[in-house]
């Protein structure tokens, strides 16, 4: 279920690109895609769509996802969605609720502050948010209570939140392991909390790629022009997966995102902190809490005033490369419609003069008939047999 930011995308890549095999060990993964899971999230934590957002509807998401777990016959089933971290003592009840008689467990990955802060803010960015990182971090380590970051990431408050509907040793830390461990470290971590076996599975994947703090800052600047009213959806598909993910996030020679001078003393704080918290709460830890302790390291400028020239310029070629490519497509799909449009109006004037056909071919029938009844009704009249055998068959169609 989270946390945001700590590899979470990384484990879902494999789950969906292992969805078979995993299905073959009795791993149940529910759903076509990480998108059922999000949207049957998006459900339960009643969060509500957008006008004009042309993904599926969620509505009712949670309950079909339940459903389906509970008709599958495999030893173990995997919801993943990191924003579950989020849920309030209520949600968690009706998650609990709506799987039972199973057993739930809620597996929560954590990782090192500093490089989990500065993902975060990226994380925001890249859905419109336009407060630079120093002004960012600044409220956030110094929070009101309502802030989306610590909602999924103050680890006591959200392990507190479930362990109102899960059994407290149904509850699972795993730790992030550090830069330059084994690439399939974190998925081992996970598979041991599930007790399968981590072989045999395709885990070549990549994690999300940072930004630098070039690339961020300059979709920082092109969301602060962007219109209060610029969908959601659209700065998903637009600016999250177009220019930051598919362009940006490939860029060379990227500055790390570092937390400044005055604020590093408070991070490192705050690590200890969160190592006292998860000491003290004696949850199930996978992995080592030192992990936790990278160390922030400290910027040498503001993140707002990097020189984001060379950034705008790959991200402008990015997004016009994208853009041929689309026009590209359209162009195509241009086409095919003209022709389907030409063939349909082929196929229906052919229909027509069928039907036309039919309808002459029926009237010169009826025309015929009508022609043999009056002769006979005639002949009826001059004819003595005739008029008998009239009489008897006008009786016998009256019934």
């Amino acid at each position: 279920m989270g946390a945001p930011k700590t590899g979470t995308t990384y484990l879902q890549t494999i789950l969906w690109d292992n969805q078979d095999a995993l299905g073959e060990r009795g791993v149940f993964l529910p759903g076509r895609n990480r998108f059922d899971h999000f949207s049957a999230g998006f459900d339960l934590r009643g969060v509500k769509q957008e006008p004009g957002d042309p993904r599926k509807n969620w509505d009712g998401a949670w309950d079909r996802l339940a459903t389906k777990i509970q008709n599958s016959e495999s030893d173990v089933a995997v919801v993943s969605d990191e924003r579950l971290a989020s849920c309030r003592i209520s949600e968690a009840k009706r998650v609990v609720d709506s799987l039972a008689p199973a057993e739930v467990h809620v597996i929560y990955v954590t990782r090192d502050p500093a490089g989990l802060l500065s993902a975060a803010w990226q994380e925001h960015v890249k859905h419109g948010y336009r407060r630079g990182f120093e002004d960012w971090l600044t409220d956030t380590l110094n929070p009101s209570g309502t802030e989306w970051y610590w909602k999924v990431h103050d680890v006591g408050e959200v392990l507190r939140r479930w362990k109102t509907a899960v059994p407290h040793d149904n509850l699972h830390l795993v730790t992030l392991p550090p830069r330059g461990s084994a690439p399939d470290l974190l998925w081992r971590r996970f598979c041991s909390v599930l007790d399968i076996s981590p072989d045999g599975v395709d885990t070549d994947t990549r994690a999300n790629v940072s930004l630098g703090v070039e690339g961020t800052e300059l979709m920082r600047r092109i969301n602060e022009k962007l219109p209060d009213d610029f969908p959601t959806w659209q700065q998903i598909g637009v600016g999250r997966d177009m220019l930051a993910n598919n362009v940006l996030a490939k860029r060379q020679g990227k500055t790390s995102i570092n937390v400044s001078e005055r604020l590093a003393d408070q991070v490192e704080r705050y690590t200890e902190k969160l190592i006292a918290d998860i000491t003290a709460s004696e949850v199930d830890v996978t992995g080592d809490l030192d992990d936790l302790r990278a160390g922030a390291t400290r910027a040498t400028a503001m993140a707002e005033d990097v020189d984001v020239t060379d950034a705008a310029i790959d991200g402008l070629a990015g997004l016009m490369a994208q853009t041929a490519e689309l026009r590209d497509d359209w162009r195509t799909m241009k086409r095919e419609l003209v022709t389907a449009k030409a063939q349909r109006k082929a196929a229906v004037h052919r229909a027509e003069k069928a039907e036309a056909a039919l309808r002459n071919r029926r009237r010169a029938e009826a025309t015929r008939t009508h022609r043999v009844k009056r002769r006979v009704v005639a002949l009826g009249a001059r004819s003595r047999p005739v008029g008998a055998a009239l009489r008897v068959y006008r009786r016998l169609r009256r019934g």
